[in-house]
């Protein structure tokens, strides 16, 4: 009797305690996903100073050990030895290193052509001028001479190969490099002389034996260079006039320009 007491006493239509708790804004029961706790946010918040801020996880990058940098450098995988070299000299205290003018000029002969541009580069970045002073200081430039005078004939002929795919647009040299380098190489003017006028050697090196003979300027070089031409022409000479005779190396004339244009330069020098 009293329970019915109390809904009698009760405004029609309006709920008890009891049934709103069960009943959601529009007077319609909750749902089930409503009471489901959120997710929690995987960033740290600190409090300071009444606010919350958020304090970001930081992550250290690993550094790069340069013997580390210099096995990726003779990596037998092209794009691994190419990551060492950017390790290698990425930065000038990279480049000053006592390790990295020992790499470069083991590598001297990359079989990769455009990697090898970029090591002759550096190479002669090591002997470059800027301003009153050079760019870098004595010791480190001793250091990369006393790597140079090593070269013997296998490095002459990586450079012949160089200059000849800069001819043929294979690659981007800087001219001024090769001389850099060449310059400071002992009996680089022998090595060249005698590159041109080997048979056993493609033509197109030969040439570029020249080319660098005149780009240095190694005035030396010129008496055997006019020997050669004088054989040269000599020989084309005889063949016009006995065209029933064999015709011996006849790539050779493809030598003629090259020698030409570098006794020309030569004799400007003087």
């Amino acid at each position: 009797q009293t329970g019915e007491k109390e809904n009698a006493r009760r405004p029609q239509g309006r709920p008890s305690r009891r049934q709103a708790g069960r009943l959601g804004r529009r007077g319609l029961p909750n749902r089930p996903t409503d009471h489901m706790p959120r997710p929690r946010s995987r960033i740290r918040y600190t409090s300071g100073s009444g606010l919350l801020q958020a304090s970001p996880i930081t992550r250290s990058v690993p550094s790069v050990d340069p013997w580390t940098a210099g096995e990726m450098f003779v990596s037998p995988h092209i794009e691994e030895r190419r990551r060492g070299f950017a390790i290698l000299c990425g930065s000038e205290a990279a480049r000053g290193s006592s390790l990295t003018p020992h790499l470069l000029a083991s590598r001297v002969d990359e079989p990769d052509l455009i990697l090898r541009c970029q090591i002759i580069h550096v190479l002669g970045d090591y002997f470059e001028i800027r301003g009153r002073g050079h760019r870098y200081p004595p010791e480190v430039r001793g250091a990369v001479a006393g790597e140079l005078r090593k070269f013997e004939r296998r490095a002459l002929l990586a450079l012949t190969e160089l200059l000849a795919a800069n001819r043929e647009g294979q690659v981007a040299l800087r001219p001024e490099s090769l001389r850099r380098l060449c310059e400071r190489i002992p009996n680089a003017a022998t090595w060249l002389t005698t590159i041109s006028g080997d048979r056993g050697v493609p033509v197109r090196l030969r040439q570029a034996a020249i080319e660098l003979i005149g780009l240095v300027g190694f005035v030396d070089s010129a008496p055997a260079l006019e020997g050669l031409l004088l054989r040269l022409e000599g020989r084309q000479a005889g063949q016009v006039a006995m065209l029933f005779a064999p015709n011996d190396y006849p790539e050779d004339r493809a030598l003629l320009p090259a020698l030409r244009a570098t006794l020309s330069r030569l004799a400007a020098d003087e």
